[in-house]
């Protein structure tokens, strides 16, 4: 039977201490008898807990739901035909099949009703939270300080998009995988070679991988691993330490080829200047260490920074900070400092690295954020044990956790409530950012409530420019008050912004492409021209032959549409 311990570690003997993890690097007994198991269920709990009103949340409709779920004919059921799809074709620009079968589990037990959707959401955000525990604890030893960074990263307010959010499913699965990953990789590698823990480490990498590429870094976030061994007197053999990375780099190297090709990249002008890109990535670096914090509170959109004067410096500045609190974690020898700062930049560099379409995101922060916890805990818990009772360093540990858990679980439940309602949510970002998304998504909201002149005025706001969802959006509006001159004239400006936008174009599936024809279609025939109405319809079955409306009306035009293809 283990011996029972304190859950915060004795006072040291020696006067030198600077808050480093304790001496060894073995899992130590649970406290007071207490399994792990029912340790971990606690923060479980926690983060259910926290995100359990999500259950009455609704579908993002005005965002990427609608793809991903309420109208993605791939994920009604767990059938063959289905996962066959999933793991051969990439969707909506990206190759992330447990993502969709995810879905196909979630439907097949509830059909569309939302919340089986954000209930698997927030099991997941249970586990991981669980699972945070039990990884902090075996990479450290210490129960106290895994306690307390499972504890901060189960109620962290930059969670609410991953689980809020049910098309950011992707990041609540690979984070789950890769958790269990470097479990599994610790329990194989620590004292002698285990190579059935070995072999389960790289499946269940394999299975991260396909359910989201943001962890593909982690080879290097291993070998920092495997450095601190070395710094806590052990043997290391470098060249076994990297060929143990070949599985590992081998599948991420696979699959981030595959993706390359399906991804969508953002188009604007910084991504294709080198330093221009490298300021604005700095800039967000600051962002995401001041959501981590709790100082700037989450968002689902952020401007585009402005990177003239001594903001272009700050943001290179900022691209050092995380290897340089890395460097200097080594240097010193504070392996959770060290650890800390690996875990949280190279999970961030993928997003840091590759032109994505949102400069940054709170959802991004999911998986890195556990290292911002683990050092936080680290410096409470020091903290903790300079008391000279045990009872004060229990004291001194429940007070100082308080502080940064009292504020993250605030921000938590304010943001997350906003979720529930999109019209609140829509509102809040577009009082937050100048991004013609904000102020689109909400009239999209206004506009499936047929608040047509709220919607009108919105979308009338952000019409400059070539934006194909603001000239679409116009033309329905124009179309449901019958003004249908203008109608066609917003649905023609539509047409014109794909025909002159690649990124459009790229972004768009062909199910919207098909709605443009279909939508001028109606116009068309409202101003009763039978033939330009026919030739729009048959436009948009040719673009996506399952566009149901579009058979429909031609089938009332007396024109029998082409036979559907196979699934």
């Amino acid at each position: 039977m283990a011996t029972p311990i304190s859950i915060v570690p004795r006072r040291p003997r020696a006067t030198g201490d600077t808050g480093k993890s304790p001496p060894t690097d073995q899992p130590g007994p649970p406290a007071a008898g207490i399994p792990l198991a029912i340790l971990a269920s606690v923060f479980f709990a926690v983060a259910s807990l926290i995100h359990l009103q999500t259950l009455g949340h609704g579908f993002q409709t005005s965002w990427d739901d609608q793809v991903y779920v309420t109208s993605n004919p791939w994920i009604r059921g767990l059938t063959p035909e289905n996962i066959r799809f999933a793991f051969t074709t990439p969707y909506f620009y990206n190759y992330l099949p447990l993502h969709l079968v995810s879905y196909m589990v979630d439907y097949s037990i509830w059909g569309l009703n939302p919340i089986g959707f954000h209930l698997q959401s927030v099991v997941l955000a249970g586990l991981n939270a669980a699972l945070a525990f039990v990884m902090v604890r075996r990479l450290f030893g210490s129960l106290a300080l895994a306690a307390v960074a499972a504890l901060l990263y189960a109620v962290h307010p930059s969670h609410v998009e991953a689980v809020a959010w049910i098309s950011i499913r992707k990041d609540l699965l690979s984070t789950f995988f890769l958790f269990l990953t470097v479990i599994l990789y610790d329990e194989a590698t620590r004292d002698r070679f285990r190579p059935a823990r070995y072999a389960g480490s790289v499946a269940t990498f394999l299975l991260g991988l396909l359910s989201k590429l943001s962890i593909s870094p982690l080879p290097i976030f291993l070998l920092v691993l495997e450095a601190t061994r070395r710094r806590e007197g052990r043997a290391l053999n470098w060249k076994r330490a990297i060929a143990t990375m070949i599985p590992y780099g081998a599948l991420a190297f696979v699959l981030v080829l595959v993706n390359n090709q399906a991804q969508a990249k953002t188009q604007l002008l910084y991504a294709q200047q080198p330093l221009h890109y490298l300021m604005v990535k700095g800039h967000a670096v600051w962002m995401y260490l001041g959501l981590l914090t709790g100082i700037i509170e989450g968002r689902p959109i952020y401007d585009m920074p402005w990177v003239g004067g001594v903001h272009g410096p700050l943001g290179l500045a900022g691209l050092l900070v995380l290897p340089a609190v890395l460097w200097f974690g080594y240097r010193r020898g504070l392996r959770t400092v060290t650890l800390g700062a690996a875990w949280l930049f190279v999970f961030l560099l993928p997003v840091l690295v590759f032109p994505l379409t949102a400069y940054m995101a709170d959802r991004y922060l999911y998986a890195p954020s556990l290292g911002f916890c683990w050092i936080v805990a680290a410096g409470i818990v020091a903290l903790a044990r300079r008391m000279p009772s045990q009872a004060g360093r229990t004291a001194a540990l429940v007070a100082l956790t308080a502080i940064p858990c009292t504020l993250f679980v605030a921000q938590t439940l304010r943001y997350e409530g906003l979720w529930k309602d999109p019209e609140a949510l829509w509102t809040y970002a577009s009082r937050r950012s100048t991004d013609k998304r904000a102020i689109t998504n909400l009239a999209q909201v206004l506009l499936a409530e047929k608040r047509y002149d709220e919607a009108e005025q919105l979308y009338l706001k952000v019409s400059r420019g070539n934006s194909v969802d603001v000239w679409a959006g116009l033309a329905v509006v124009y179309y449901n008050t019958g003004r249908f001159d203008e109608a066609l004239e917003a649905i023609d400006h539509a047409q014109k912004a794909i025909d002159e936008n690649a990124l459009a174009i790229q972004r768009m599936r062909p199910e919207e492409r098909a709605t443009i024809y279909y939508t001028r279609g109606l116009i068309e025939w409202i101003r009763e021209d039978r033939d330009a109405a026919v030739r729009d319809w048959e436009a948009a079955v040719r673009v996506f032959p399952r566009h149901g409306p579009a058979r429909a009306r031609l089938r009332s035009a007396g024109v029998e549409p082409p036979p559907l293809p196979p699934r």
